[in-house]
């Protein structure tokens, strides 16, 4: 449901980047969104698509890739990393996210028409768990609706974008009033928080995110919003009236489905669902005793077959010079000048066929489109507090808040790479002056290695996300490094990052780092689970010398590799294997 919002342009943010722009080592290819909070582009680096953000280098900026990074091991948009923008005097974030290749979510359901079972399995019932876990990680969205809930074509299943607003405890408080947020879907407790506390920052409560997906799941029932628009007396109907039942608007809705979403919209915060988990068993309830109504379309019409449109050619690439992007810093550093290579993003996360998407907006909502936050507008009522219960939250991001241990600042060829980048694991005794041309030699996997991907359900030529090296972060602590690695002859090792299969986070690995002429590769034999368990593998990355030294700098004898890299699981060493089929 379009809450009315219009699109903010970029002049406010000085950007006008035509396609071809080169930013941070991504070729722009088309704006997909701006607004009040950044501008949204889809981009290229290598093979790979991303949705690059442009954010301003303020607080704001730096609290939503904390937010991101409390949330990048969740199914909820990708988050592959950041850093800052122009080289000289930069003024903006930029953030790489995955492009998402599907249609928000009210297009969705007016394209697909699903009836009631189809839309509880297929979107709700997903996004609630996903909301649940979002809340586990210590974060809320604040700005839960349709254009921020994208169903992704490849497999049906709702992706949570655009965390501009989220909030999370020991954020930073930018406003005093209302945190940001659409109108419509905020809950009537925010707006009593907002009347009798004024000047006060409202806190941030899991349960505004699930009143907002109440607001969303009536939309999605009925094709209206349950307390009107801004243009009305809003703020009054969300206090004080009570929305006509969803069964009462639509005859086609199960009485049952209008009482779960009644529910969710209680003035009486204690009279709703009181977390996901219990909404998520109210849905499971229902779904049990759901009778031949729940396959009714909920409204008249078929359902419209989507089409596929042809891949739009790539834009020349202008000659790459040293931009600054760097891996998602897991110690909370943003170190800058740093670039990222982010070729070997697996399949799922780099559709094979996106096109570009315009961000201007037609009467009519498009029928497919690709982003990471709603085209049509950002939020734009800036607001922060850090009033969130503490919840349990990744383990990468457990230094999130803490002061950064490098300013972010541009990187300079007069200024030496940060004292942090010696911890990298490379053993210099092992360096080879003069790199040799061709592949390494073919070798075997590991004996049990192939048994052990078995045992921890990993596919063969799946991929494994790994950040490269480690360090110390401020309190001494050994953590993932976030910094690209010397490429030399030597050991190396390396963390998961997103879990896979039955590998859990901060799994290690340990292997061989070999140089070529043409490209770096790595080998991975051993890992290593957080409680001990040791065990043979077989995992190899490669990476383009010349690709990576126009991104990061340096040159054929001496440069680094990025630290963020996808690992693919082989049955053999061989430079016959396929790299990112």
């Amino acid at each position: 449901m379009r809450d009315g919002r219009g699109d903010a342009g970029e002049e406010w943010l000085g950007l006008n980047l035509a396609p071809g722009t080169q930013v941070a080592g991504f070729l722009i290819e088309g704006r997909l969104a701006t607004g009040s909070f950044g501008a949204l582009y889809q981009a290229r680096r290598g093979e790979r698509r991303y949705a690059i953000k442009l954010v301003p280098k303020d607080e704001r900026g730096e609290r939503e890739v904390d937010a991101l990074r409390r949330v990048q091991a969740l199914p909820v948009v990708g988050f592959h990393g950041y850093g800052l923008w122009p080289d000289e005097s930069p003024r903006f974030i930029v953030l790489a996210l995955e492009l998402v290749d599907g249609q928000e979510l009210d297009v969705w359901a007016r394209d697909f028409n699903p009836d009631s079972h189809e839309l509880l399995v297929q979107v709700m019932r997903p996004l609630v768990d996903r909301l649940g876990q979002v809340h586990a990680a210590g974060v809320v969205h604040r700005d839960v609706k349709e254009s921020n809930i994208v169903i992704r074509h490849q497999d049906g299943h709702p992706v949570l974008v655009d965390f501009g607003a989220a909030g999370y405890e020991g954020a930073p408080r930018l406003t005093q009033r209302l945190p940001p947020g659409t109108p419509e879907y905020r809950s009537p407790e925010l707006l009593r928080f907002a009347r009798e506390w004024a000047g006060e920052p409202p806190p941030d409560r899991p349960g505004d995110d699930l009143w907002a997906l109440g607001v969303t799941f009536y939309a999605l029932l009925t094709r209206t919003l349950p307390f009107g628009d801004r243009h009305g007396p809003l703020v009054r109907n969300i206090l004080e009236q009570a929305p006509e039942p969803p069964h009462v608007r639509n005859p086609r809705v199960p009485r049952a489905v209008s009482d779960i979403c009644l529910r969710m919209l209680e003035k009486a915060p204690e009279a709703r669902y009181p977390d996901a988990l219990a909404l998520a068993r109210a849905l499971e309830d229902a779904l049990a005793l759901a009778d031949d109504a729940w396959g009714v379309r909920l409204f008249p019409g078929e359902r419209r077959e989507r089409t596929s449109e042809p891949e739009p050619p790539a834009p020349s690439a202008p000659a790459r010079g040293r931009k600054g992007f760097v891996a998602l810093a897991i110690s909370g550093a943003l170190a800058l000048g740093l670039a990222l290579s982010f070729r070997g993003m697996t399949p799922e996360v780099a559709p094979e066929t996106p096109r570009m998407t315009l961000a201007a907006r037609s009467p009519t909502p498009r029928a497919d489109s690709r982003q990471e936050m709603a085209p049509d507008r950002m939020t734009g009522e800036v607001g922060f507090n850090a009033g969130l219960r503490k919840s349990p939250t990744p383990a990468p991001v457990a230094t999130a808040t803490l002061p950064m241990e490098e300013p972010m600042r541009p990187s300079s060829k007069s200024r030496s790479m940060l004292p942090v980048v010696a911890a990298a694991t490379c053993v210099a005794s092992a360096c080879v002056s003069g790199p040799r041309s061709g592949p390494p030699p073919e070798a075997p996997c590991p004996e049990g290695s192939l048994e052990a991907h078995k045992r921890y359900r990993l596919p063969d030529w799946d991929g494994l996300d790994v950040q490269l090296g480690k360090h110390r972060n401020a309190a001494g602590e050994i953590i993932p490094n976030s910094f690209p690695v010397p490429a030399r002859n030597g050991p190396i090792d390396g963390w998961l990052i997103k879990p896979r299969g039955g590998l859990p986070f901060d799994t290690t690995f340990t292997g061989e780092l070999i140089v070529r002429k043409e490209y770096v590769y790595g080998r991975f034999t051993r890992a290593r689970l957080p409680d001990g368990t040791e065990f043979p593998v077989c995992l190899e990355f490669r990476e383009n010398v010349a690709e990576t030294i126009a991104a990061i700098g340096g040159t054929p004898d001496n440069f680094k590799v990025a630290a963020s890299i996808v690992a693919m699981i082989r049955t053999s060493f061989s430079h016959r294997n396929k790299f990112y089929p």
